[in-house]
């Protein structure tokens, strides 16, 4: 290769520097590729040593993120226990309200009443659990909340040790906003007691036995005088109707059931019996004893005919007014009606003296007119008896006293209806005046049903657990870490120097789960506990506190509607005034108390900016940020330690049992609801 141009007179060549690197044929000299290979391997070792360095800088953070994250999982699980805690306390309440609710309308129903005291019974204990329960579940919870924080940082802090490999190490926790427990827990133990209900059931049950011993006592009497208006034993009021009166049809109607006949319908047919009698009385006889019992019969006709139409027999649900007369058949009788009183009865002067005939008719009536007179002026000597007719009391008294004595006469069954008409007038009376008292009872029964609903439906427990704000993880690399051997060959040796980061998380509703499905799973582990027996061996009432349980948490089910269905169970509030109006107030009660499903969604932790949690916690973010760095411990076995210590001076060694819950129908049987710590403590140790 040339350069320049040639001088003086032998025009010698000089090397050119570059060719050491470009050889005289445009080729590259070994010398150029050892150079080129040399940058090249340094350039891409820097590279390495620069990612590697960038990429361990930036991994405290994600180490951070997931230390936050670690720590707000503590707080998701606790609260998942005290939601489930809290639905079960707020079931039971309403398994047992429910019942003792069902007992009342029980106690309202005659027929039943005498089962309401063991139903009763079944929702005191129920409530008496549940009494239990909600207190040792509220020191349960109270202790687990006193140990959240050793288990968040410990939760943390094993996540940030979990991170650590090779020559980086980390150091770090989370520690939970608020750093102590402002949860509320009163709402547990709300005082809901049966104690008042109980009373009023024993009453209501009293009242309700009394209206059906008086029920009874009115359908016997009922059922004895619709067989003599209509049944022949051997005869009744209808077939002698019928034979005496020549009756049928409409005005002589058959009733085959007690059911469908009225005291009303014996009166109608009286009143038709005794008019066409009547009217068919001629006041003819042979002689003048057939005389006066023809006239004396023709009177007492008149006389029942007047009586049967003006008598009433009401009856509603309101109240009872039944008043059948009591026809006379003896003389006494005759004596105390308008028969013996009424001014009806011919007279004539015979041998001067104003006698009384049956009849003008009457062979004896002789003399002339001497107006009208009654049974009683004669007793009073004002009138003399004819000694033909013999017309006075007795004779009147005698007109019914065989048809009133023996079977086949009217008023033998007539006597029959009226007398069961004043046993059924009181019994009546009676189941009235005990249903006003159920109704008084019911009402005051209704009033604390609605209170134990006004306790059962106020806020809940109010659930701020340490970590409610969210959890802030503070994470140290404290040691300068030497880039690797194998990427450092081709540059000078490196450190990667000391770093932090912080991080937040709180909990979000986690818009995939399902509180019906959340405590659907806990029922079902309940009752699968004893072997998948129980609802089998406790029936219906396991049954109910399960779809009450997870009513709390579903939208597809609601109390009230679980409570309209005990209600319906019952049967027999048909006709029952009483137990109807109560099955109504207490479906009613429910609705009103607005037991709509909590919000049972999982919660699951999300990142945040750390400030937000500081906000919430009312603290400076720099001065926080900087206390929990330089509180950072340089060992993290000590740090596990401690944290280890502090949960098992709160909650125990080996395991620690929030609450022993009942399961509702099944007497004695409990489900506790226990942590393993040997698992968690085995983790820090």
């Amino acid at each position: 290769m040339r350069v320049g141009r040639p001088s003086g007179t032998r025009g010698e060549e000089l090397p050119s520097p570059l060719a050491i690197f470009v050889r005289d044929d445009g080729g590259y000299t070994t010398v150029a590729v050892a150079v080129a290979l040399l940058v090249s391997l340094s350039l891409v070792f820097s590279l390495a040593t620069l990612e590697w360095a960038s990429s361990r800088s930036a991994d405290v953070q994600a180490v951070a993120d997931a230390s936050a994250l670690a720590g707000s999982n503590v707080v998701a699980a606790y609260s998942t226990v005290a939601q489930v805690v809290d639905a079960c306390v707020l079931s039971m309440g309403l398994l047992g309200s429910v019942i003792c609710a069902s007992a009342l309308v029980i106690a309202a129903i005659p027929p039943l009443q005498a089962m309401s005291t063991g139903v009763f019974a079944a929702g005191r204990k129920v409530l008496d659990a549940r009494r239990g329960f909600a207190r040792s579940a509220s020191e349960g919870l109270s202790r687990l909340e006193a140990a959240l924080p050793a288990l968040v940082m410990a939760n943390s802090a094993s996540c940030v040790s979990a991170n650590s490999k090779g020559d980086v190490r980390y150091v770090g926790l989370a520690v939970p906003f608020p750093q102590k427990s402002e949860s509320d827990f009163s709402g547990l133990d709300d005082g809901l007691d049966a104690e008042e209900m109980e009373e009023d059931a024993r009453r209501l049950a009293e009242a309700s036995a009394r209206k059906q011993a008086a029920h009874e006592r009115a359908e016997a009497a009922k059922e004895r005088a619709w067989r003599a208006d209509n049944v022949d034993d051997p005869y009744c009021l209808r077939s002698r109707a019928e034979r005496l009166a020549g009756l049928s049809g409409g005005q002589n109607p058959s009733y085959p059931e007690p059911s469908s006949w009225r005291f009303d319908f014996a009166r109608l047919r009286s009143a038709n019996y005794y008019l066409t009698r009547w009217s068919a009385e001629g006041e003819t006889g042979s002689d003048a004893d057939e005389l006066q019992r023809s006239c004396a019969r023709k009177a007492f006709f008149r006389y029942a005919y007047e009586r049967t139409s003006e008598a009433h027999c009401d009856e509603s649900e309101e109240g009872c007014s039944i008043d059948l007369p009591e026809l006379p058949h003896t003389t006494a009788g005759v004596r105390e009606t308008t028969l013996y009183t009424d001014v009806v009865w011919p007279c004539t002067i015979e041998d001067g003296v104003r006698t009384l005939h049956c009849s003008l008719d009457c062979p004896g009536a002789r003399g002339p007119y001497a107006g009208l007179a009654s049974l009683a002026d004669i007793d009073a000597g004002s009138v003399a008896v004819c000694p033909d007719c013999r017309m006075d009391a007795v004779a009147m008294g005698n007109v019914a006293d065989a048809s009133t004595n023996i079977s086949n006469g009217y008023e033998h069954y007539w006597r029959i209806v009226v007398e069961a008409s004043r046993e059924y007038q009181v019994a009546r009376d009676e189941e009235i005046q005990a249903e006003r008292e159920m109704q008084e009872i019911a009402e005051r029964a209704d009033g604390a049903f609605e209170r134990a609903m006004k306790l059962l439906s106020v806020g809940r427990p109010r659930l701020c657990p340490p970590g409610a704000y969210g959890c802030m993880a503070v994470v140290s690399r404290p040691d300068l870490t030497p880039v690797p051997a194998g990427i450092s060959h081709f540059s000078s040796e490196g450190e990667l120097p000391r770093g932090a980061a912080v991080s937040a998380a709180t909990l979000a509703p986690d818009e995939g789960t399902d509180g019906h499905n959340v405590l659907s799973s806990v029922f079902e582990g309940v009752t699968r506990s004893d072997g998948g027996l129980v609802l089998d061996l406790v029936g219906g009432i396991t049954g109910i506190w399960g779809r009450l349980l997870v009513s709390y948490g579903s939208s597809y089910e609601s109390v009230s509607g679980v409570t309209d269905d005990v209600l319906d169970g019952i049967g027999g509030v048909f006709g029952e005034r009483v137990a109807s109006w109560l099955r109504k107030k207490i479906s009613a009660t429910v609705t009103s108390a607005g037991f709509e499903p909590a919000d049972m969604r999982l919660r699951k932790p999300v990142l945040v900016n750390s400030q937000q949690v500081l906000d919430r916690a009312g603290l400076e973010r720099v001065g926080k940020v900087r206390e929990l760095v330089q509180a950072l411990p340089m060992e993290p076995r000590e740090l596990l330690g401690r944290c280890a210590q502090m949960v098992s001076d709160e909650l125990g060694d080996k395991t620690f049992t929030v609450a022993e819950l009942p399961v509702p129908g099944m007497e004695g049987t409990t489900i506790p609801l226990t942590i393993d710590l040997a698992t968690i403590l085995g983790a820090l140790t």
